[in-house]
């Protein structure tokens, strides 16, 4: 009988199974194999045993199927494969058959039950399905969480003169008998044998893994492809309709000096008046697109841990590297933070006719994106669900414009207090700064009282967000290390 060197020492499985729906059945047996399994077994043995575990769990004929399209029964056989790939000893099964029809009830239990007495495992299952209890080699049964019964489910059914579980779950809920004490043990409890476990492949071995997976899981997510495309399209498009008008205007500002003291005057304040709507123009024009790129910014990120939180915490449990894991999901949003920022800054000064340096104005928008983005990406690994964290993201977009003193004025000290904060506000003050010598720059200066920090220092701040937040990211991902069981 073919076994693994080097087992894991428990398998569990919760009453629901956490997979990612778009992976055929295929893929996520050899994703879990290749993240489960020691370096020591080499390839032809990992591929001669995850045969074995497809022959012995009868998915052969799904391996091309996708998760989603599977019968509740065969999603509960995937899951006990995935499982089994660790070749354990001990099996805690909670509620696996739950839910299932007669039939497939029965299918599942003669293979647990194949699995104790054919392949030696312990199985521990956890039900209240009673269809086939005779199935198992003994029963334990409990009431308001002590024991009733523990031995032979015919020895059961006999102790109580009933014929159905149904009958004894009518005499507990009716006349709650008293429980007797459970028989003192004969003797010292046996001591407790420690259960030889693997050690999993390290983070540098998972991280092609996952980014793979990673690569397949965007590609196939097509809702959210179409997604990202629409943002990327329109909202530069919405900066342009607004700049289109008003851009020609600042160019031709002049205020050359004139004979005429009357003319001069009146030049002077014409020049003031359009100065201060051209500068209102540009300050704005500038958050403008800052403001947008955090929204894709939150898009990127808020949604891409928490969606995967039952699955993370499956495999944090059977040692999944958390380093390993941010990494591939750092790298996919810096990936589209590169196209929506180029494709962004390319746009706007294209159409528009921006003054300033193309790389500078690009490296501060992408600076300002992925630190949004980054961002999002650790409030997503704090929260369990994608929908608190969307809420948690949308929130803090929602403060950049007002917390960034751009568009209104704050007291000082509510402007040093958020100012490190807000990226926003770091991106308005870099993108200005690359058209520092030129009249745009020139007439924004002019009229804002709100400081307009140095380019570099910008860059440094928003690279001091990113490091933070994926700090924080490999922090909130660790912890639900824990919650595994």
């Amino acid at each position: 009988m073919l076994h693994l060197n080097l087992p894991l020492a428990i398998g569990y499985l919760p009453q629901f199974g956490a997979f990612h729906a778009d992976l055929t059945v295929r893929e996520v047996l050899d994703i879990a194999a290749r993240l489960r399994l020691p370096r020591s077994v080499s390839p032809c043995q990992r591929k001669e045993w995850l045969d074995h575990i497809i022959d012995l769990s009868r998915l052969r004929s799904q391996l091309d199927q996708s998760y989603r399209t599977l019968s509740g029964g065969q999603m509960r056989r995937v899951a006990l494969a995935e499982e089994l790939i660790g070749d354990p000893p001990f099996l805690f099964l909670d509620e696996l058959t739950s839910g299932l029809d007669e039939f497939s009830d029965r299918e599942m239990m003669l293979w647990l039950r194949d699995l104790a007495h054919v392949h030696g495992k312990t199985v521990v299952l956890v039900t209240h399905a009673t269809y086939h209890l005779d199935l198992c080699d003994s029963v334990l049964f409990l009431h308001k969480g002590r024991q009733v019964f523990f031995g032979p489910y015919p020895d059961l059914l006999a102790t109580h003169g009933v014929h159905s579980v149904a009958d004894l779950f009518e005499i507990y809920q009716t006349q709650d008998p008293e429980i007797p004490d459970p028989p003192a043990l004969e003797g010292p409890p046996p001591e407790p044998q420690p259960l030889k476990t693997a050690r999993p492949p390290g983070g540098f071995i998972q991280f092609p893994i996952l980014l793979t997976r990673q690569a397949r899981l965007f590609l196939r997510d097509r809702g959210q492809l179409w997604l990202h495309l629409i943002l990327a399209i329109t909202f530069p498009a919405l900066v342009a309709v607004f700049a289109y008008q008003g851009l020609p205007q600042v160019r031709q500002l002049t205020l050359a000096l004139e004979s005429n003291i009357v003319k001069t005057l009146a030049e002077q304040l014409l020049y003031l008046k359009e100065s201060f709507n051209a500068a209102s123009l540009v300050s704005g024009l500038a958050m403008f697109q800052v403001i947008l790129l955090t929204l894709i910014g939150a898009n990127n990120g808020a949604r891409e841990i928490a969606k995967e939180h039952d699955v993370l915490v499956k495999e944090l449990r059977v040692g999944l590297s958390p380093a390993a894991y941010v990494t591939t999901k750092f790298l996919q949003v810096a990936f589209l933070c590169l196209l929506q920022a180029f494709w962004m800054t390319w746009f706007v000064k294209t159409v528009c006719g921006f003054p300033g340096s193309l790389c500078a104005q690009f490296g501060i928008l992408f600076a300002t994106i992925l630190a949004m983005s980054t961002t999002c990406l650790a409030i997503s690994a704090a929260c369990k669900t994608p929908e608190r964290a969307s809420l948690l993201a949308i929130y803090l977009v929602g403060f950049q414009l007002p917390l960034s003193g751009a568009a209104l004025a704050l007291p000082d000290w509510l402007s040093l207090a958020c100012r490190p904060f807000i990226a926003a506000y770091w991106g308005w003050s870099g993108y200005l700064k690359t058209f520092e010598d030129t009249r745009h720059y020139d007439i924004v200066k002019q009229s804002t009282a709100t400081f307009i920090a140095p380019y570099g220092a910008s860059m440094a701040v928003l690279g001091l967000h990113v490091l933070i937040a994926l700090f924080l990211a490999w922090i909130f991902v660790g912890k639900q290390r824990n919650n595994g069981f």
